[in-house]
């Protein structure tokens, strides 16, 4: 119990990091993105996601650059 309990845990902070990492650019423009998609706008969700997939780059470059630097 103790274990699946520390996992989930483990799991919420990954997440609420990732989410804090991201900020609302990054969180909108995936919310954005599959509405739009959804609805059938298919070029506004292409540019709704390169706004996310934008923000997380920018991310996924600083941890890259931060383990360079070590």
């Amino acid at each position: 119990m103790n274990t699946i309990l520390n996992f989930i845990q483990q799991i919420y902070t990954v997440v609420k990091n990732w989410v804090v990492a991201n900020g609302i650019e990054g969180i909108l423009g995936l919310v954005a993105g599959i509405a739009l998609r959804v609805l059938g706008y298919k070029v506004w969700a292409g540019f709704a996601f390169g706004v996310f997939a934008t923000r997380n780059f920018d991310i996924l470059k600083a941890w890259v650059n931060g383990l360079l630097k070590k």
